[in-house]
């Protein structure tokens, strides 16, 4: 009975120890899988892009939105063939680039920015993304921390590479849903990520610069490749 005792004493110290150390470890985990998730698919070819940008399928809500899991990771890893992807956002001065997906449902959040509106277009009314944050992690939308007014936002498509200028950094409740809506005679990018542990929101507003061909990028760009 003592060593029946002794050994059932061990196992759970054993499943004890395993169980810290993957909280120890599965954080990092996460962020290394996303991060190399979201370089691969920021090369996604541009006929890829066309075709995801056609689907239809999406999910817009997000209220809906949860804390990213280690299990939706490895979900949007075994489906990357299929992730809506249909662009991609470069911030230079803070070393962000991402991709973007359509919608901002599970697996698109798990890599990159989400669209937040069905029919927006780049360079045209309120482009909205959303995108998922780790606390002292410079993935996803983590950059956006350090982003400062003045800073140069790059979107592109399968055709052209939108510049705009951030005009507002702040945070906001998270039911001021009203900032992704469209201004008259103003074009905008609204970018959205999680703040005070997920109770606020950071907002990340700026305006439209100047529109390039796919094939003569600004210089900033040039050099930061």
């Amino acid at each position: 009975m003592k060593k029946l005792r002794a050994t059932l004493n061990l196992i759970a110290i054993i499943a004890l120890f395993a169980i810290g150390l993957t909280l120890i470890f599965i954080k990092p985990i996460q962020a290394l899988l996303v991060q190399h998730l979201s370089e691969e698919l920021v090369t996604t070819s541009p006929a890829i892009l066309e075709f995801n940008n056609a689907l239809e399928e999406a999910d817009f809500d997000f209220e809906e939105v949860q804390s990213l899991s280690i299990w939706e990771v490895l979900q949007a890893q075994a489906n990357r063939k299929d992730l809506p992807v249909i662009g991609s956002i470069g911030i230079p001065s803070v070393d962000m680039q991402l991709p973007i997906l359509k919608g901002v449902g599970k697996n698109a959040l798990a890599v990159g920015a989400g669209t937040m509106k069905p029919e927006q277009v780049m360079g045209q009314g309120n482009y909205a993304l959303a995108a998922h944050y780790f606390e002292n992690r410079d993935i996803l939308f983590g950059p956006l921390y350090h982003s400062e007014i003045g800073d140069a936002i790059y979107l592109t498509d399968t055709t052209a590479i939108y510049e705009y200028h951030i005009t507002k950094i702040e945070v906001v409740e998270a039911t001021a849903v009203h900032v992704i809506e469209d201004v008259p005679n103003e074009t905008l990018l609204t970018l959205i990520t999680c703040a005070d542990e997920g109770v606020r929101r950071l907002l990340v507003q700026a305006s439209f610069v100047q529109q390039y061909d796919i094939e003569s990028p600004p210089t900033a760009l040039q050099q930061a490749n």
